[in-house]
């Protein structure tokens, strides 16, 4: 083997290995997760309501919205999205936000609402500690 193709048989395998990284990465998770004592923990529910296209653009995306679990009618994470450009995590008070419970939702659930419009924009279920349940 040359010295070409074993650089480049390298940089594959040690691409690959990165973007396996990033796609197991990207689940869903409201239960914060540490790594390593020594890294920085994860939490909160991830999608499209709180996502940034790449092109930066995010026209008809909610500016703020709110996630309430429907077994207990309360708001457990909030997304705003002025405070994320400015890379800051949304703290529950940073959102002022009244629940209203809809007997329509499900139970066992989580309801992202935008706060603009009091609109149920996601809905997915959750297990007894707030997981998203795939």
């Amino acid at each position: 083997m040359n010295i070409y193709r074993a650089v480049a048989t390298g940089f594959a395998l040690v691409t690959s290995i990165g973007l396996s990284a990033c796609a197991m990465g990207s689940v869903t998770s409201s239960v914060s997760e540490s790594v390593s004592s020594q890294e920085a923990t994860v939490s909160g529910y991830e999608g499209w309501w709180n996502s940034t296209p790449a092109s930066g653009d995010t026209t008809g995306l909610p500016q703020e919205t709110v996630a309430v679990n429907t077994d207990i009618g309360e708001v457990v994470d909030a997304f705003n999205r002025q405070i994320s450009e400015r890379g800051k995590a949304t703290e529950l008070s940073d959102v002022q936000y009244t629940v209203t419970p809809d007997p329509g939702w499900p139970a066992g659930s989580v309801v992202i609402i935008d706060t603009s419009t009091d609109e149920v924009i996601e809905t997915f279920g959750v297990d007894s500690n707030g997981k998203p349940i795939q």
